[in-house]
């Protein structure tokens, strides 16, 4: 249940198994929009182009914010159950025990963590509000991108589930917008609110502090890959992510053995999310060595170690976009 964050803090979390769900619930009905990658560099990119204040902002208990569309019971046992007596002990009258556990089965009123459709409700519930409450249109690209003209200047509203990043060039509109947010979400808990020209959001570091510029950097993310790098691929360094023979492939070269080769999957499955991300400079050799997760041999090991010691070698390498 616990999970320390990028920032250090520590969190806790249980979820229901939606999985039950599955039975009859189809895939249109519960997969819910998130800002694609490409939305969000676009979106960075004019904020820094025109200097726009922006705030990033996290919904807290987003989930719960929203109404449960359907029936759904939850059966709650163990210690969860012991745990929701001993914060609420009006529930002891629901107890039962089945198999010596503490058991007690509840109906859900909200869209809990963990149930199918929670996503889709809660983005529902937010684009709702942004539509109808503050004016906001929503982008028809995009549906985690909402615009709206206030003082003859562009307001932006992009999200990816419950993480919020508002911008426009005038401080106080900004500023209205997240006051706005706080009184519809921040009502159990305050929103967590992010100011100043660094921002963390979905897993990068952006960083608006040159002017005209952002910079997107992941350097936390590289050092974890690079420490869970076995030791033998690190040694010597490398100016470039792949050699010219990246693309050639020995039929009668020597298979990985089960570890290693499940190394090289998880390595490669981290890299392609860093590469389309931060640093597109090493997608070619990410893109070629995706196509070998499935018998990797011993050239293919070479070639992950050459882009590991290459990322190694250019750690304060960033992703930087700008426009005119």
């Amino acid at each position: 249940f616990l999970k320390e964050k990028r920032c250090g803090k520590v969190k806790g979390r249980g979820c229901a198994n939606g999985g039950k769900q599955r039975l009859w619930k189809t895939k249109e009905e519960t997969s819910s929009p998130t800002i694609s990658t490409e939305a969000l560099f676009l979106m960075c990119l004019m904020i820094a182009q025109e200097r726009r204040y922006v705030v990033t902002c996290d919904v807290p208990g987003a989930f719960m914010q929203a109404n449960i569309d359907e029936l759904v019971h939850l059966k709650l046992e163990g210690e969860i159950a012991e745990l929701l007596i001993k914060r609420d002990p009006s529930y002891k009258k629901f107890v039962t025990h089945e198999r010596g556990k503490t058991v007690i089965y509840t109906e859900l009123e909200k869209a809990l963590y963990g149930t199918l459709q929670a996503a889709a409700l809660f983005w529902k519930d937010l684009t709702k509000y942004l539509v109808e409450e503050l004016g906001f249109k929503v982008n028809p690209h995009n549906l985690c991108v909402a615009n709206k003209t206030i003082n003859d200047k562009q307001c932006t509203i992009g999200w990816h589930v419950d993480d919020l990043m508002i911008s426009h060039a005038d401080k106080d509109v900004v500023e209205d917008i997240v006051r706005k947010l706080q009184e519809k979400y921040g009502k159990e808990s305050p929103l967590t609110v992010n100011r100043g020209s660094i921002h963390e959001y979905l897993g990068m570091t952006i960083d608006f502090s040159t002017e005209g510029k952002v910079m997107f950097k992941m350097n936390d993310y590289i050092q974890n890959t690079i420490d869970e790098t076995p030791e033998e691929l690190m040694k010597g360094g490398m100016s470039t992510p792949a050699a010219n023979h990246l693309f050639e492939i020995n039929p009668e070269a020597e298979k990985l053995e089960e570890v290693k080769a499940e190394s090289y999957h998880h390595l490669v499955a981290k890299l392609l999310y860093l590469a389309k991300r931060s640093r597109p400079d090493i997608l070619l050799a990410v893109s070629f060595m995706c196509t070998r997760v499935q018998a990797p041999d011993v050239d293919d090991w070479k070639k992950l170690g050459r882009c590991m010691r290459y990322l190694e070698d250019t750690k304060a390498l960033y992703l930087t976009l700008e426009a005119d």
